[in-house]
């Protein structure tokens, strides 16, 4: 999800917004993001998306990018369009994911728009489908098209409630760190993947993104991050950790203490850490 700079138009017309859905066309064959729906509001857009290889920050900066340059020489504006990084929330349950499915489609017509600029009618039928829309796992899901439609009509009356812990306002709102908190399951990790895989999600990067440290081990916090969870959180072995981290065993004791030492200065790397699970690390009392 994204909104316009200043919260400011980025849909202008039905044409910036066949624009805009031309190149999330391109998301699933260049990233190996599969798009699930979509609803495009005059300054803000919302897409559920599921992404395969761990490339969604590419994905995503590739949608955003390309969109504003493209934008930007058909109306001869200049500058960013969106306020900044887009924000994602991960999502964990089947109920949370039909609900969303139904919240993201009555979006316009909550505003008093018509839903032209939403999936729905790829879903009811009442419109083609592009081939880069992917039904076929929410359809199955609610188990018929009436299910999906009745769900959607008791929605907007009113007569459905939303899943457990599902909050339309904390979609947007990033907690006190600057950051959007995202759930993670608590099934016990046990190797290097899947706790990449848990980092991932609790940052919003993908695989080569957190591996990242060009510019050695403080340029990335992402890096430190991920030694120490699977060092401290998880007690995968050292030599483990450095193969997946392209370091050393060294390398991955440095980082674990780094984030030991700047945790309490680092309201990032505290947020990831909670987001995990895990405990904030003791400073020992004596210690600098």
């Amino acid at each position: 999800m994204n909104r316009g700079a200043r919260r400011e138009t980025i849909f202008p017309d039905a044409d910036s917004q066949q624009l805009f859905l031309s190149i999330v066309a391109q998301l699933p064959k260049r990233f190996g993001v599969r798009v699930h729906a979509y609803a495009l509001m005059p300054n803000h857009y919302h897409l559920m998306l599921s992404s395969e290889r761990g490339q969604l920050s590419r994905a995503m900066r590739h949608l955003g990018g390309e969109y504003t340059r493209q934008l930007n020489q058909r109306y001869r504006w200049d500058g960013p369009l969106f306020r900044g990084r887009f924000h994602n929330r991960l999502v964990s349950t089947d109920d949370y994911w039909r609900h969303l499915l139904v919240y993201l489609h009555l979006n316009p017509v909550r505003a008093g728009l018509p839903d032209t600029g939403t999936s729905h009618g790829a879903y009811t039928g009442t419109e083609p489908r592009p081939d880069w829309l992917d039904t076929a796992e929410l359809q199955e899901s609610f188990g018929s098209v009436q299910a999906y439609a009745d769900s959607y009509s008791s929605t907007m009356g009113g007569n459905e409630p939303p899943t457990e812990r599902f909050d339309a306002e904390r979609l947007w709102a990033p907690n006190s760190t600057g950051t959007v908190d995202v759930p993670v399951h608590n099934a016990p990790v046990r190797s290097v993947d899947q706790a990449m895989k848990k980092i991932c999600a609790v940052t919003g990067l993908t695989v080569e993104e957190v591996i990242a440290c060009p510019k050695g081990r403080k340029s990335n916090p992402a890096c430190w991050l991920a030694a120490w969870y699977m060092s401290r959180g998880c007690g995968i072995d050292h030599g483990q950790i450095a193969m997946m981290l392209a370091t050393s065993q060294s390398g991955v004791s440095k980082r674990v203490r780094y984030v030991e030492e700047r945790m309490e200065s680092s309201p990032q790397l505290a947020a990831w850490v909670m987001a995990l699970g895990q405990k904030r690390p003791k400073v020992e009392s004596g210690n600098t």
